[in-house]
């Protein structure tokens, strides 16, 4: 049982180095940041090893999210993993996701998406971008999976809430309480908006600081 945990992160740990070449980790600031407003939150996460670049030199912070790096996001920074999971066989991602390959360098924080509760819709086309309802929902999630921790029993009023999908609302709120995710001027959530990979980092990161903040109080 537990040979086969080990051959499924031996093949994520060499799909993600295929992608993400060593000195794109912690060794060398990206190059591209200088116009993003969340500079300091990309390369805090760049140094913990949890973010990665389109290349060794560049974020590019403005590119619109996939679900495919969006879930890579995710899954990486609350540390999702099968360790405590048994299995007959190692899992593929085919058998769970419809338009996902095996070898697909993201493949395997989708599998551990999954089996860590996440709900990721089984058609979903990896390269179709996230909406910032959909980023929040699956990240709120995966904190979750981190720990219980205390939540203040308030309601926060959205005024655009009527746009926000019905499973999402929920998490969307809790990530509001979390503080990881915040209203615009006008008290609205902008659920449909579509995420630029440096928004995605900073709400990562907020999540990073809310779960490290709180290890203490979290209930395993």
């Amino acid at each position: 049982m537990k040979k086969w945990i080990g051959i499924a992160m031996m093949a994520a740990l060499l799909s993600s180095t295929m992608l993400y070449p060593k000195h794109t980790f912690a060794a060398d600031s990206f190059k591209d940041l200088t116009t993003s407003a969340y500079k300091t939150q990309i390369e805090a996460l760049q140094n913990k090893g949890i973010l990665h670049g389109m290349n060794q030199q560049e974020f590019k912070p403005q590119a619109v999210l996939t679900y495919a790096q969006g879930i890579q996001m995710i899954v990486d920074s609350m540390q999702l993993s099968l360790a405590s999971i048994d299995f007959n066989k190692a899992p593929e991602a085919k058998a769970l996701f419809s338009n996902i390959r095996n070898d697909a360098w993201f493949a395997q924080a989708f599998i551990n998406g999954h089996y860590n509760g996440l709900d990721i819709p089984a058609d979903i086309d990896p390269q179709k971008p996230m909406t910032k309802e959909q980023f929040t929902h699956l990240l709120v999630q995966a904190l979750e999976k981190t720990g219980e921790y205390p939540l203040i029993k308030i309601f926060i009023q959205i005024h655009d809430e009527q746009d926000i999908t019905p499973p999402y609302q929920g998490t969307i709120q809790r990530s509001l309480i979390y503080k990881i995710t915040s209203l615009d001027e006008n008290q609205n959530f902008n659920p449909q908006h579509v995420m630029k990979r440096d928004e995605a980092a900073a709400m990562v990161f907020d999540a990073v600081q809310f779960v490290e903040s709180h290890k203490d109080k979290a209930i395993k």
